[in-house]
C-alpha cells in the first residue's frame, strides 16, 4: 500500500497576503482560512513570482521563474517541452486532479490532469459567481467517493477574489454609490485609506506607461475612473473587496468540513496560496501588476487538519523568504519525487516541521511585464526595469546591467509603506548599483528561453515600441 500523503493545493486570485482575519486585520472574517493557520505554518514573506495570473501560475505548475517559462505576462505560452507538476506527479504513481481555475495558456489542463470541473468553456480569468460554487460541489463529490488506494494531489483553482476586477470593469463608465449616502454603511464601517496611498511618483517608465498616464498599456479606462474616486468611494472599492475574500473563504469552508469527514484527512496535506495580491488603493493603484508589496505579497499557508503529517501548528514564519517557484519542489518532497532538473524553486517542509534551516535564500526575486525586475530582501526593496531592445530578439531581456532603466530603492524598516524613493538621493548610489550587481548575478543563473509564438511576440512588439518612444522623446 502506497502510505504517501494525499495533497490539496488550495489557491484564491487576487488575494492580499493580509487579507486574513487571523492575521489581525478587523475588516473581514476569515474562519476557514483561520483554520488552516491554526492547523499549519503562515509563511509571512511569501512573494510570487509575477504580479498577474498566468505568470504566477506558470511558476507554480513549473518550479520556474516566468521569463523560463514562456508566460512573462498573461498572453504567453507555456513552452511545450516543460514538465507541468500534474504530468510529474502522474508518472510516479499519484493519481493528479484538477478543479477550478487553471489559466496557464498553452498547456491543456486535461493533458496533464484528471479534471474534476473546468467548466464547458475553459475557466478564463473572471467569474468566480459561476465557477467557484461549481467548483466546490465537484471537489465535495470527488472526496466523498474517491476509493483509489492510490494517494491524490488535487488543486482547486478558485476565482474569488478576483471578481474585484469586474467590480471595477463595471464602474468604468458608472458612478460608485456613496454608501454613506445610500444609508448602506457607516463611515466607520469602511476601512481606512491606506496609510500609502499618496505615493513617491519617482517610478520606472514601465510602470507609468502601464499604469499611469491617462492611454496605460493595461487598464487604461478603469485608471482614468478612479482619477475621478473621492476618498469615500476609494474606501468602499476596498470593502467590497474584503466581501469577495469573504466569499471565497466559505467556499474553502465547506471542502474543509468535508475533508475532515474522510478516513485520508489525517494524511492530506493542505497547501494554501494565492497568485498575487490586491492593491486596494495602495499607492493609488488598483489591481496588481505593480512590483509594490501590495501586489507581489502573498499568502502562503502549509497545514494539515489532523496529525499524520508534521506541521508545526499556529505558528507565523517571519524569517525566510518564500516565492512561489517553491511550491512545485514542496510538492515533490512530501510525495518522494525527485523533481525535474533545473527548476529554481526549494522544498519549504524543512521550514514547515520546524527544523532548522542552513543557507536559505537572503532574499526573493520577482519579474513583472517582461521587462519590470524586483530584489527583496531584509533591508531593502529594489525595483528597476530593462530597456526594451530597439530590434526585439523575443528572449526576455537579462542579464545586462548596461540595458537597466530606472531604479526604485525603499527602506523595508523604515519606510514599510514604500513611501519614499531612495534610488534618487546620492548617498545610496553605491546600495543601488549592489543591488544592480545582485539582480545580474541572480539573472545569470536562469534559462531565458526565446518566445516563439506570434501573439505574444505582437504583444512584446506593441508594449516595447510604446515604451521606447517614454525612453526616447519623453512623451
Amino acid at each position: 500500500m502506497d502510505n504517501r500523503p494525499n495533497i490539496l493545493f488550495i489557491n484564491t486570485d487576487q488575494h492580499s497576503w493580509d487579507a486574513i482575519s487571523a492575521y489581525g486585520n478587523p475588516f473581514l472574517h476569515t474562519p476557514n482560512i483561520d483554520l488552516l493557520h491554526r492547523n499549519g505554518t503562515s509563511f509571512t514573506r511569501s512573494y510570487c513570482t509575477d504580479p498577474v495570473c498566468a505568470a504566477s501560475r506558470s511558476s507554480w505548475a513549473t518550479g520556474l521563474y516566468t521569463s523560463e517559462t514562456g508566460v512573462p505576462f498573461n498572453g504567453g505560452r507555456l513552452h511545450d517541452d516543460i514538465s507541468d507538476i500534474g504530468q510529474v506527479l502522474q508518472s510516479a504513481g499519484y493519481r493528479a486532479f484538477h478543479c477550478g481555475k487553471w489559466h496557464v495558456p498553452g498547456r491543456n489542463v486535461r493533458d496533464s490532469f484528471e479534471t474534476l470541473y473546468y467548466g464547458k468553456r475553459d475557466i478564463g480569468a473572471g467569474g468566480a459567481a459561476y465557477y467557484d460554487s461549481a467548483t466546490t460541489h465537484a471537489v465535495a463529490d470527488f472526496l466523498t467517493n474517491y476509493k483509489n488506494t492510490d494517494p491524490f494531489y488535487l488543486q482547486i483553482g478558485y476565482v474569488d477574489p478576483h471578481d474585484i476586477c469586474e467590480y471595477l470593469h463595471n464602474h468604468e463608465e458608472k458612478q460608485i454609490p456613496n454608501p454613506i449616502e445610500q444609508g448602506i454603511l457607516t463611515e466607520d464601517d469602511l476601512p481606512p485609506l491606506p496609510e500609502n496611498f499618496n505615493y513617491d511618483e519617482r517610478e520606472t517608465v514601465l510602470h507609468r506607461v502601464c499604469r499611469r498616464v491617462d492611454d496605460a498599456l493595461i487598464h487604461a479606462p478603469i485608471l482614468r475612473a478612479v482619477k475621478k474616486w473621492d476618498e469615500l468611494q476609494s474606501r468602499y472599492f476596498k470593502w467590497n473587496y474584503y466581501r469577495f475574500v469573504e466569499k471565497v473563504d466559505a467556499e474553502i469552508g465547506r471542502v474543509l468540513a468535508i475533508l475532515k469527514e474522510t478516513t485520508f484527512c489525517d494524511n492530506t496535506l493542505i497547501i494554501f496560496n494565492a497568485d498575487h495580491g490586491e492593491a486596494c488603493g495602495s499607492h493609488q493603484m488598483f489591481q496588481k501588476f505593480a512590483l509594490y508589496e501590495e501586489s507581489i505579497r502573498v499568502p502562503l499557508i502549509i497545514s494539515c487538519l489532523g496529525e499524520g503529517i508534521s506541521v508545526k501548528k499556529d505558528r507565523f514564519d517571519e524569517s525566510h523568504f518564500v516565492s512561489g517557484v517553491d511550491l512545485f519542489p514542496t510538492i515533490c518532497d512530501y510525495a518522494n519525487i525527485n523533481p525535474p532538473n533545473g527548476i529554481q524553486g526549494t522544498s519549504l517542509s524543512p521550514l514547515v516541521e520546524g527544523k532548522c534551516t542552513k543557507n536559505w535564500r537572503d532574499y526573493v526575486y520577482i519579474e513583472s511585464n517582461y521587462w519590470g525586475r524586483a530584489i527583496v530582501d531584509d533591508t531593502y526593496k529594489f525595483i528597476t526595469e530593462y530597456i526594451p531592445k530597439k530590434i526585439e530578439d523575443y528572449i526576455p531581456p537579462g542579464p545586462d546591467i548596461e540595458q537597466l532603466g530606472h531604479a526604485q530603492l525603499f527602506d523595508r524598516n523604515n519606510d514599510p509603506f514604500e513611501k519614499n524613493n531612495l534610488a534618487f538621493n546620492p548617498k545610496f548610489k553605491n546600495i543601488v548599483n549592489k543591488y544592480r550587481e545582485k539582480l545580474i548575478k541572480h539573472e545569470s543563473q536562469l534559462n531565458r528561453r526565446y518566445i516563439p509564438h506570434s501573439n505574444p511576440q505582437r504583444l512584446i512588439s506593441n508594449w516595447g515600441k510604446r515604451l521606447l518612444e517614454y525612453w526616447e522623446y519623453g512623451k
